[in-house]
């Protein structure tokens, strides 16, 4: 039987002496006491209906009252007696007489309000840090040390230290909740399968308590006098791992729906608490041994795709804890390390922070070894002096990274579909924010397309990779596509396949540099290509996977998919190409249309027409012409991206010389003209600009200076008029725009003004 079902079965058989242990049951009769209260308040309010009527009627709950429901409970429960039962009994005498740690006993009761406040119901990071900011006025009281009202600019400062450490602390939660949301395409197979249960991501909340409770941020809770007197006691480790235990009983409590639940939290509680009194402990849960691990995209640690280690590096004289990893028997490495701060060696090759039950690293799989599917990993736990323990676990990996990323060198993110609200897809944004009123951003020329394409462990390996495009209709919900079939291939020599063979080896390169043939956060517009290397004055060639490294798209216009399929076949000579292991699809607008510039005529003159300034004199010449950009679709009505005209500008030379020059304002600079949607024009022209040209080419008697545009009274000369027009199209990875022009129109201006 393996350690972990052995450690299962003794837990069960040791649950029966648990519950009726003594100071089990003296502590849970302690809590229950401290409930009935309010349980019998609840059962007499809904004996009496018109009761609970003028109650709801008289006010809302508000903050105080459920601060104060929380101190109402707790106090009664958590008394010296209670306190006492709750230590294992072996180890009271290990601490001393309560007199000397009561300082730490006295600040508990802080630590169970803060765990329960902070996971009833659902909370904004807002609302968490004033649960944070209670917890620390509460601990200074206790500690004999007020938050002075108003506060000091020292205890100012400290709750600044507290909130940005606890900030930091949640972060990693909610970019992992983020990239749940993001990434969501995995989450319909969990369901399916089971492997999503209703007490899932209960341990995030410790999570966030350790990260945040930690070395650094001791003198800003506690005060730096108080720190300064308590962090010399030899109890001072074992009362921030007693707190942290009380915060999770006081988080667990929180969601009780049943008295059953709550001996669950209890009988947490106590163990909790035995481990604290354990000099070192060393516990991997997570990979479980043999398991088959999943890598996923560490979106904290971002652009880390790693597998999670959980587990336990903790313990009354715990000092720090190293990761490292092997396989193929062969010595351990940390090469591919990440600590949960997201710092990797050599920079830190272990961590002071000690973890319980939580997140110990990660492995990075780009630095892996491609193609090994088995791993062992090793937690070393040191005290500060020679003690230390280590614990292993072998695993299976599975590492899928399957993941379009960019387009044209744009993010892709799961947003909704502007076309089609309520509807949700991986999209090109204007910006980085997934809003619907942010519009897409359409894309077009030659561009790469980024991301990862590779799967392997478990007993299958990636077989291929191919990138197809499907022409949707942007007027309807984007299809999830289950495949590659039926899609066009953005690059013909694609399928990119991994058939283990020399011509597609897991690894190649010019020697001594030998990397790996898998595309991991890079160009997937890539496939098979031969690399020409000299060592030691010989010419020889290898294959190598190679980015192309552009699209080139300028054939098509309209909404498409572009679509990832990866395959993968059965280890050790499954039947190739195998069975597809996972596709991506990020929906693009695709723009490869040029705007159209045209002038055709200036205060009624055709080209090269002469143009008598006298007959402007207190108005305008009317510029007439076009300056518009097709739509790419032409839906009604227009919207970004399927309307992309950008601007246009206008402008003059004087006989073609660019020192004697000048602007012409544009009428309606950012709009079309002449402005008709979805087009075509039909020969239709529109008004550009409304020139004030005796102003901007009037000069006068002269003389004028050296390339002055202005011409003198009695004088005549060409002018050149250019116009330009762009739309918003982001074209190739550089992001230029299309644009039109400068085109140019002459005339000839004869300055006859008396």
């Amino acid at each position: 039987m393996s350690d972990h079902k052995e450690k299962k079965k003794a837990e069960g058989e040791g649950l029966h002496d648990r519950i009726h242990n003594e100071d089990f049951q003296f502590v849970l009769k302690a809590l229950l006491a401290a409930y009935q209260p309010i349980l019998d308040e609840a059962v007499k309010l809904a004996k009496d209906p018109e009761r609970l009527k003028k109650e709801a009627e008289g006010k809302r709950p508000s903050c105080e009252e459920e601060f104060a429901l929380a101190r109402r409970i707790f106090e009664k429960f958590l008394t010296r007696d209670v306190a006492l039962r709750l230590i294992p009994e072996k180890n009271r005498q290990q601490l001393g007489p309560i007199e000397s740690w009561q300082w730490c006993l006295d600040h508990i009761l802080c630590c169970v309000i803060f765990g329960w406040l902070f996971c009833r119901g659902f909370r904004t990071f807002r609302v968490s840090v004033q649960i944070m900011n209670r917890y620390w006025i509460c601990v200074r009281q206790a500690l004999g040390t007020p938050v002075s009202d108003p506060p000091t600019e020292e205890q100012q400062h400290d709750l600044q230290t507290l909130v940005q450490a606890f900030a930091k602390a949640y972060k990693p939660y909610l970019t992992d909740q983020l990239a749940t949301v993001e990434f969501p395409a995995g989450l319909p197979s969990d369901v399916l399968a089971g492997r999503i249960d209703c007490f899932e991501g209960k341990a995030d909340a410790g999570a966030v308590f350790r990260r945040f409770l930690n070395a650094d941020t001791a003198p800003a809770l506690l005060g730096k006098e108080a720190f300064a007197a308590h962090s010399k006691d030899p109890s001072f480790r074992f009362c921030r791992c007693f707190c942290l235990c009380a915060i999770d009983f006081g988080c667990c409590l929180a969601g009780v729906v049943s008295l059953t639940d709550l001996i669950w939290c209890l009988l947490d509680f106590f163990r909790c608490l035995e481990d604290c009194f354990q000099p070192l402990i060393c516990e991997i849960t997570d990979p479980a041994p043999n398991s088959c691990a999943e890598a996923k995209f560490v979106v904290a640690c971002a652009p880390l795709i790693g597998v999670e280690i959980i587990g336990t590096a903790a313990g009354l004289s715990f000092d720090h804890y190293t990761l490292q990893y092997s396989w193929g028997g062969g010595a351990p490495f940390n090469d591919a390390v990440v600590y949960p701060n997201c710092n990797r060696p050599p920079g830190q090759t272990t961590s002071n922070l000690a973890v319980f039950g939580g997140t110990l690293g990660y492995l990075d799989v780009t630095l892996l070894p491609p193609g090994v599917a088995e791993f062992t990993v090793y937690i070393d736990v040191f005290d500060s002096g020679a003690g230390h323990i280590q614990c292993t676990q072998t695993f299976k990996l599975r590492t899928t990274a399957i993941e379009i990323q960019a387009a044209a060198k744009v993010n892709a993110l799961v947003a909704e579909d502007p076309f089609n609200l309520g509807s949700f897809t991986k999209l090109i944004k204007a910006t980085n924010n997934p809003s619907s009123a942010v519009p897409e951003l359409s894309i077009g020329g030659s561009f790469s397309v980024d991301g990862s394409a590779y799967t392997v462990g478990c007993d299958r390996i990636i077989s291929q990779f191919v990138l197809v495009f499907f022409g949707v209709n942007p007027a309807v919900p984007v299809p999830a596509f289950p495949g590659a079939a039926g899609g066009t291939q953005l690059v013909p020599s694609q399928p990119v396949p991994y058939d283990d063979i020399p011509g597609h080896p897991w690894q190649s390169g010019c020697f001594p540099v030998i990397t790996p043939n898998i595309i991991l956060n890079g160009d997937l517009v890539a496939t098979w290509a031969t690399l020409n290397c000299t060592f030691l004055g010989i010419n020889y060639t290898v294959p190598k996977v190679l980015p192309v490294p552009f699209w080139d798209s300028s054939l098509l216009n309209g909404r498409f998919v572009i679509l990832l399929e990866v395959r993968d076949r059965a280890l050790p000579a499954g039947t190739f190409p195998g069975s597809v292991a996972g596709v991506d699809q990020v929906a693009v607008w695709i723009d490869n249309q040029e705007p159209i510039a045209q002038i055709k005529s200036i205060g009624g003159i055709s080209g090269c027409g002469d143009l008598h300034l006298k007959d402007y004199v207190g108005t305008t010449a009317e510029i007439l012409g076009v300056a518009w950009d097709p739509p790419i679709v032409g839906l009604i009505p227009p919207k970004k991206p399927d309307d992309n005209f950008g601007s246009y500008s206008m402008g003059f030379e004087k006989n073609g010389d660019p020192l004697a020059s000048g602007g012409i304002p544009p009428a309606t600079p950012n709009t079309r003209v002449p402005n008709i949607w979805p087009g075509p024009l039909g020969g239709a022209f529109g008004t550009l600009a409304n020139w004030d040209i005796v102003t901007a080419l009037d000069g006068g008697a002269g003389p004028l200076p050296l390339h002055s545009p202005k011409l003198i009274r009695g004088d005549r000369c060409a002018y050149v008029v250019t116009l330009t027009v762009s739309d918003t199209t982001h074209v190739g990875d550089s992001g230029s725009v299309h644009t039109k022009g400068p085109v140019l129109y002459a005339i000839n201006v004869i300055n006859d003004i008396p």
